[in-house]
């Protein structure tokens, strides 16, 4: 029998199975989803299953020694916030044993999986006090899951059904298959498969699932110069944004982490060198500035800039540790330039070729070589003066002159631009997910 790991060219990091009931018509929309991510070394990082509106109904995540052997996952089901835990051990080679621990750390279930020479369950015992029986599965010549029933200790079979595959990609990856019960079609799966570290899916969505989430509006974000560290903002209520760190592990970003000292603020970013965080809060429609020192792990050492500098406003852009830019409160928001220097911001040029006298410019990314700035511009009533906006840099990198801007039209309303993994992708939020598309489509003119 051939190793169906063997026959794939590519590493997958990244699915989305679709499900449908059958038969499905052409307007017929998803019941429920399930996404899974890998790690860059293959090993599953976490799987989510969710509605048809996206919301989580089960978040898994695998846990690993040093040496990338399973100890046991983490998982939540139906919207609970905490995590229930799994232990995982192996007796040998060829038997995986799960046990289910209680919230004082009892184990009350327990799961023997039997393993195939492919590492795949062909037999899983469910055992609580005693057997309840087990899952059979079976596999195509692939490696595809061909049939699944469960046959309790009495030996009825329950729950007994089939897969039949429609369709395969270049990579021998199963793109539409069909579930069958009772000799009748009832669902058609189809598949959605990433590769090499490409998590843009077929909706933009980031992440999708636990970074861009539908239960939350995730807003303003930024990364260390290394891209190590995602920073963002998640909201229900506009004003009050909880801030968030999402560390990169082996190629993929991991569970966000809550960066509790700072409590809400409005919008902010990390500095390149991952030592500081600006950010504002508002109130009564004023912006405060503060910057957040890094310290023995915490973000605990917190200065008010606006009290140092006489300076408020948000959306801020890093342009190196030294220097910043960001929107400023004058002309109901301009694009400025800044200093940061001895726990002060001092102004040093107020972009006035960008700025207009009556909209709003703010959330500004400028390219690490200064050849373009990309910002958001607001103006009510004047569709043509709303969404992104791009300047080229028509002097050299000592010596700015920014041209007159241009809207980027092939790009919806949005803020928080940015370009990663050395500038292939662009990203951006639309206030309510984090959006990801590949930087070519903006026609950027920067040779």
């Amino acid at each position: 029998m051939t190793n169906p790991d063997s026959l794939s060219k590519k590493n997958l990091v990244f699915d989305k199975i679709n499900y449908y009931k059958y038969p499905v018509s052409q307007n017929d929309k998803p019941f429920k989803f399930k996404i899974s991510y890998n790690y860059e070394n293959q090993k599953p990082y976490r799987w989510l299953e969710l509605d048809s509106a996206g919301k989580v109904m089960t978040d898994y995540i695998y846990e690993y020694d040093e040496n990338w052997v399973q100890t046991g996952a983490k998982y939540r089901e139906d919207g609970t916030t905490d995590f229930s835990v799994e232990k995982v051990s192996f007796r040998n080679d060829s038997t995986m044993i799960t046990k289910w621990l209680d919230s004082i750390g009892n184990v009350y279930y327990t799961m023997v999986d039997n393993l195939n020479k492919f590492n795949k369950t062909y037999r899983a015992e469910f055992i609580g006090d005693k057997s309840h029986g087990f899952d059979s599965t079976f596999y195509t010549r692939e490696g595809f899951q061909k049939r699944i029933f469960f046959t309790s200790v009495s030996g009825k079979v329950y729950n007994d059904r089939s897969f039949e595959y429609d369709s395969t990609n270049s990579n021998n990856d199963w793109v539409i298959r069909r579930k069958i019960m009772d000799d009748t079609i009832r669902e058609i799966q189809k598949r959605e498969i990433h590769y090499e570290n490409d998590y843009i899916a077929d909706n933009g969505r980031f992440y999708e699932g636990f970074i861009s989430t539908r239960e939350w509006s995730e807003n303003v974000f930024s990364f260390t110069r290394d891209e190590s560290l995602l920073f963002f903002t998640r909201t229900s209520d506009w004003v009050n944004q909880t801030p968030y760190i999402s560390k990169l592990k082996n190629g993929i970003y991991t569970e966000p982490e809550q960066i509790t000292e700072l409590g809400t603020i409005y919008n902010g970013a990390i500095s390149p060198s991952r030592d500081k965080i600006i950010f504002c809060t508002r109130s009564d429609n004023e912006l405060t500035i503060f910057l957040a020192n890094k310290k023995n792990n915490h973000w605990t050492d917190v200065i008010d800039l606006t009290a140092t500098s006489g300076l408020h406003g948000g959306y801020f852009h890093w342009l190196n540790d030294l220097e910043l830019c960001f929107q400023s409160e004058e002309n109901n928001g301009d694009l400025v330039i800044v200093e940061l220097k001895e726990n002060k911001l001092k102004l040093t040029d107020k972009l006035d070729v960008l700025n207009t006298e009556t909209g709003t410019e703010f959330s500004p990314y400028i390219s690490s070589d200064k050849k373009y700035i990309i910002f958001t511009r607001y103006l009510e009533g004047d569709k043509n003066n709303q969404g992104f906006f791009v300047s080229y840099n028509q002097g050299n990198s000592n010596s700015v002159e920014w041209s007159k801007p241009t809207r980027l039209e092939m790009l919806p309303y949005g803020w928080s631009a940015r370009m990663i993994n050395n500038n292939a992708k662009f990203m951006y939020t639309d206030g309510d997910n984090i959006y990801t598309l590949k930087s070519e489509k903006l026609n950027l003119k920067t040779k």
